[in-house]
């Protein structure tokens, strides 16, 4: 992060440098949503109902994931506005490491509850087995997704939006590729249904971590992980999780509505439960674009705030609203 570009450069051209890129790949991040559901709807009518049945789970895992690290995200920020670059590379490191604690557990947790969560939807053992299939292979990658969006706003924290734009439409276009391959087996690919589905998702959530782990070692940025930071410190936790847990409460209660919705229609017809799995997923387009403004106005505001420039915080409000009025025309 250019400390001079950050503290001079005028809030609205700063502001749509560094929020185009990250609503670019947030597109193309909704957009593989919808191609994923298309193929699994193309193996039964069952598969996608456990798609759907599964998803909100899912949901909930990225809530936590994206939540807590936008509190990695905003501190790292703050404490670089602050020049205390000691405190924003013990930030980075000890969200870093409670991400990979946080993607033990629930990868854990969810595996174990998943029969009991599918059967209070329905009744079809069909259903029921093909997702605890899938969630049993989507839900090993979850310590990948803590790691993945960590990174991810490690990067974002210091102003490298692009690299984090190449990440997401990297891992979005791998999964894309990947889908009809693991799924009906083509070419030298095995044929695995509704897990290769699963799986072509987890691989395309590595790529992102590949990518941002060789740019962090071939391209150094403001901001380290560090061995020397590892020593438990209270007062940065609670500070991470002060700022995380507001966001993943914000994040996920799309999954508790999608829950909510899920069992009114599964009390119904599981075709409807079908349905609104597919229309949920095209709604996001909207959500996605409004996730990457924030995403690029989170570093912005905390940066300023660690500077203690009240104008600048002032216009960044300003900005933000003036944004976000647009997206919802």
């Amino acid at each position: 992060m250019n400390d001079t570009f950050m503290k001079e450069k005028p809030i609205f051209p700063l502001l749509t440098s560094m929020a185009l890129p990250m609503v670019v790949s947030m597109l193309v991040n909704a957009l593989y949503n919808i191609v994923d559901s298309l193929f699994v709807a193309r193996i039964s009518e069952e598969a996608m109902t456990a798609l759907s049945l599964v998803y909100p789970v899912q949901n909930l895992i990225n809530a936590i994931a994206i939540g807590f690290s936008i509190g990695i995200a905003a501190l790292i920020s703050l404490h670089l506005g602050a020049g205390n670059k000691e405190k924003a590379d013990m930030a980075a490191t000890h969200g870093m490491v409670l991400s990979l604690i946080h993607g033990v557990v629930i990868s854990i947790v969810c595996t174990a509850i998943m029969p009991r969560f599918l059967r209070s939807f329905t009744s079809d053992e069909t259903v029921i087995a093909m997702g605890v299939t899938y969630s049993r292979v989507a839900f090993m990658f979850a310590v990948v997704i803590m790691a993945a969006m960590a990174f991810e706003k490690i990067f974002q924290a210091v102003g490298r939006m692009n690299i984090t734009m190449i990440g997401l439409m990297g891992g979005s276009v791998c999964n894309i590729i990947l889908d009809p391959l693991l799924i009906f087996g083509i070419g030298p690919f095995p044929k695995m249904g509704i897990a290769g589905a699963a799986l072509a998702t987890g691989i395309g959530q590595m790529v992102p971590v590949i990518f941002y782990l060789i740019v962090y070692f071939v391209s150094p940025i403001p901001v380290r992980l560090r061995s020397g930071c590892l020593k438990p410190d209270a007062k940065m936790a609670l500070q991470l999780y002060s700022i995380g847990v507001p966001a993943i409460i914000a994040q996920g209660a799309m999954s508790v509505m999608n829950y909510c919705v899920n069992l009114i229609f599964g009390s119904l017809d599981s075709s409807y439960v079908t349905a609104y799995g597919i229309v949920y997923k095209i709604q996001q387009f909207v959500l996605f674009a409004a996730f990457g403004l924030r995403d690029a106005i989170t570093p912005i505001m905390s940066f300023s705030y660690g500077m203690q420039n009240a104008k600048r915080i002032r216009e960044g409000v300003r900005c933000g609203l003036l944004y976000t009025s647009v997206l919802m025309l």
